[in-house]
């Protein structure tokens, strides 16, 4: 009977083994993405000025620095949720804009804001129809896709979960973060968790799986010393 606990025990847990070194592998690929998008949004920046050069944003480089006069659409207005800055939950305000020839649109991220304390209340922001934009190119990135948008009307106005299938008709790629509009700049797509959390998940997980590994050599040597 003891033998056959032992096997049992063994065929259990080895696969779980797997699998948690498995998840250790993967922590450390994620950890190795997210350096990478670090990298990608923090390279310097190319200086875009006049709506022609717009055509030229290449979304696979790092980020432009783009200063020109631009109209925004007010219809287009939403609030993209649970955005966190310093550990209080915000919205960054997302608009359609056009160049002020009128000749591209763009998506401008107007900046960040606290929550309002109750869900069924947008808070207001106050920026003018035209003014100069000044703002960080960047690309679409995970941490603005995880999830479908589930967009909902509130105060008349749109929240959404996610930029999956927002505002994409006729609009230029990638995402303009302008600077000093609201209570503060948005801090754009970079990760939630940094390279360092993903590192020690995965040390947790490879020590989870060397501890299940001993307690299984244990049991199956004190298998058969008792066989």
């Amino acid at each position: 009977m003891r033998l056959t606990k032992k096997w049992w025990f063994v065929i259990v847990v080895v696969p779980v083994i797997g699998l948690c070194v498995k998840a250790g592998f993967w922590q450390l690929d994620r950890a190795e993405q997210k350096e990478q998008l670090i990298e990608r949004l923090t390279v310097g920046e190319s200086r875009l000025s006049t709506p022609s050069d717009l055509l030229m944003v290449d979304p696979e480089r790092a980020t432009y620095r783009v200063t020109l006069p631009i109209t925004i659409d007010r219809d287009s207005l939403f609030y993209l949720d649970n955005r966190i800055q310093d550990r209080v939950a915000g919205y960054e305000v997302f608009a359609e804009a056009s160049t002020r020839d009128g000749g591209l649109r763009l998506l401008v991220n107007l900046g960040w804001v606290p929550a309002s304390p109750k869900r069924d209340r947008l808070p207001a922001i106050d920026v003018p129809d035209q003014f100069q934009l000044d703002a960080l190119w960047v690309p679409v990135t995970e941490s603005y896709l995880m999830s479908d948008a589930f967009a909902e009307t509130v105060d008349g106005r749109s929240r959404v979960q996610s930029l999956r299938g927002v505002a994409t008709d006729g609009v230029l790629p990638g995402v303009f973060l302008a600077s000093g509009l609201l209570t503060r700049d948005a801090l754009g797509p970079k990760p939630r968790l940094g390279p360092e959390t993903h590192y020690g998940y995965a040390v947790q997980w490879f020590l989870l799986s060397m501890v299940l590994a001993g307690l299984s050599a244990y049991v199956f040597r004190r298998g058969l010393s008792h066989g």
